[in-house]
């Protein structure tokens, strides 16, 4: 029998706490000297979040899974936002960003779910182009990004991956089908 899907919706500015768990729990450990750390790096995130919202852009979204049997919980959030390059830099696109699902709910498909409601938020801004960054030592991410189809298009080097303080960015894109033309 299946999982039952989550429940995918925009986040609001009273979800902000809990966003920013997810967020910070994901990215971020907090063992060791880090702690010390950690309350100044989870400020700046929630902040960073809140500020987005606020902003109420209608090229912009941040969408958040709650699982079927846990609604108060946040199984997932992820961000996507319509980017419009200077003509030199290409065509226009969704850039996916900030894809994070709490400890307790990952490998049960909460991630594709969130890939697939960009997806979807990408048609309805008649945009069929996915891009986002991926770093080159995420071997888990890159597997979920090439299952959902996803691939890579550029290889980024950084000062810090350099001299070997970083990874590589990847900037994995995927392709929509745009709707067929009417008869």
């Amino acid at each position: 029998m299946a999982a039952a899907q989550p429940l995918i919706r925009s986040a609001q500015l009273q979800d902000i706490e809990r966003l920013t768990d997810v967020l910070t729990n994901s990215f971020y450990d907090c063992s060791g000297w880090r702690y010390w750390v950690y309350p100044f790096i989870r400020f700046g995130i929630q902040e960073d979040l809140k500020q987005r919202l606020k902003a109420q852009s209608p090229r912009y979204a941040c969408l958040m899974a709650v699982p079927p049997t846990e609604r108060p919980a946040i199984a997932g959030t992820v961000e996507a936002s319509l980017r419009q390059p200077w003509p030199w830099q290409g065509d226009r696109h969704v850039y996916v960003s900030n894809l994070a699902v709490a400890e307790g709910f990952r490998r049960q498909g909460i991630a594709t779910a969130l890939l697939q409601s960009c997806e979807q938020l990408a048609r309805q801004w008649h945009i069929y182009e996915l891009r986002l960054h991926v770093m080159e030592d995420n071997v888990a991410a890159q597997a979920l990004y090439r299952k959902a189809g996803f691939k890579v298009c550029q290889t980024e080097d950084t000062p810090a991956s350099w001299i070997g303080l970083q990874a590589r960015r990847l900037l994995l894109h995927k392709p929509l089908t745009p709707p067929a033309p009417w008869p």
